[in-house]
């Protein structure tokens, strides 16, 4: 089986975007302001942990941070930057 090439911010870390359905990360950061500002507002910033609960095609990848469940667009996803968690933990 090919594993798929993940998106990496150019510090190599994987970006929000490269989650998959049932994987867990934490936040390690936000490099745009305006980036780090609408995910504040969603209860996105460094160090939440966020569950990937499905990743529509071409769409948006809905999240859930803490209680409540969040459809995030790629651009914005694509400037987050995590660290993937073990997928089994409980938030």
């Amino acid at each position: 089986m090919q594993q798929r090439k993940r998106n990496r911010h150019h510090s190599g870390e994987p970006t929000l975007d490269t989650m998959r359905r049932g994987e867990r990360c934490r936040v390690l950061g936000i490099d745009d302001d305006r980036a780090r500002g609408q995910a504040i507002r969603f209860g996105m910033g460094e160090g939440a942990t966020l569950s990937c609960i499905t990743k529509l095609p071409a769409g948006p990848i809905v999240l859930r941070s803490g209680r409540q469940e969040i459809a995030v667009g790629r651009q914005l996803a694509r400037r987050i930057r995590i660290e993937p968690m073990d997928a089994g933990a409980v938030c």
